[in-house]
Order: structure tokens, then C-alpha cells, then sequence
């Protein structure tokens, strides 16, 4: 089985999928690192050098190409983006359980504060973050699970919470 996991910027996708996979002994893939890696570029860079379409092309074949070559299960962290495209979600959602870490603005707001290097960050005020938040939040919610990721629960708590959902 194919575990997706996504949420917005900064709720842990990568760091709670890395634990999960770790926890249910499966291969671990983050999209944003393998685009990074396929193009020998950071995310920040091909959105400044060739704009967010191109890069929404090259995340729909990343993720295309990731589950492809899956044989099995694995875990895979999607960008913050990335369910956003009704092809995507539609291929994500077609092809394992989808589980989305939630957090409410406030406390996402606080958490955007301590991260760096993000395109949108660099480019947008924070009312317009805001306003794609919640915009973003409505695909978001399009998944199976919709877990909690909040200051009480500690990643390794909320990774056995995803285990018990998944049912692994």
C-alpha cells in the first residue's frame, strides 16, 4: 500500500513520513527532495528560474515516475502543493490512502516563522499565505485521514496514531 502524506508548509510531512516509514519498515520518499535531486536544483530555484507551472509539470512527473516505481508499500511526503492539481489528487488518491497532517492558521503561522528557502514564503504577504491556506485546506481535505498534527501530539505519538489508521 502507497501512504501518501500532505498538509501545508511546514505541518511535518517530511519528518512525520520519514518516522512512519521508518516505524512500518517501508522505502520513504520525499517529492520535493526527489525533484530537487532529478534536477540538481532546490525547489526555490526552479520556481525563480522557470516559474511555478514549470515546476507543477515537473512535480506531476515526479510523482508519476515515484509511483511507478514503487514495488510495495512505501510512504511518500507530497509538496504542499501538490493536491492542489485535480490530476494529481486524483492519481494519489487512486493509488493508496492519503493522510492529511492538519494544523489550524494561528499555529501554522507561528511555524512558517522558523522555516527558510520556501518559494512562497519569499514571495507572498502574510495575508496572501493566509488566503492560500485556506484555499489550499479544501484539496487538503480531499484525503482519507484527516489526523490532527498539533503542540500535543509528539511525532512519535502521532506515528502510532497513523498506524493504527492505516491499519499497519
Amino acid at each position: 500500500m502507497l501512504v501518501f502524506v500532505t498538509g501545508f508548509m511546514g505541518v511535518g510531512k517530511t519528518t512525520i513520513g520519514k518516522s512512519l516509514a521508518m516505524d512500518l519498515n517501508l522505502p520513504f520518499y520525499d517529492l520535493d527532495g526527489y525533484i530537487e535531486s532529478e534536477n540538481t536544483k532546490t525547489i526555490f530555484e526552479i520556481f525563480r528560474s522557470e516559474g511555478e507551472i514549470s515546476f507543477r509539470i515537473k512535480e506531476n512527473l515526479a510523482l508519476e515516475t515515484i509511483i511507478k516505481g514503487v514495488n510495495g508499500s512505501a510512504v511518500i511526503a507530497l509538496g504542499g502543493g501538490t493536491m492542489c492539481s485535480q490530476k494529481a489528487a486524483e492519481r494519489i488518491l487512486s493509488s493508496g490512502i492519503c493522510i492529511y497532517l492538519k494544523k489550524e492558521w494561528p499555529e501554522t503561522l507561528k511555524d512558517l516563522g522558523r522555516l527558510s528557502g520556501r518559494p512562497l514564503l519569499e514571495k507572498l504577504s502574510t495575508d496572501e499565505l493566509k488566503s492560500l491556506f485556506y484555499k489550499r485546506k479544501k484539496f487538503y481535505s480531499l484525503s482519507q485521514l484527516d489526523t490532527i498534527l498539533n503542540t500535543g501530539f509528539s511525532p512519535k505519538k502521532l506515528v502510532n496514531l497513523l498506524k493504527l489508521l492505516t491499519n499497519r
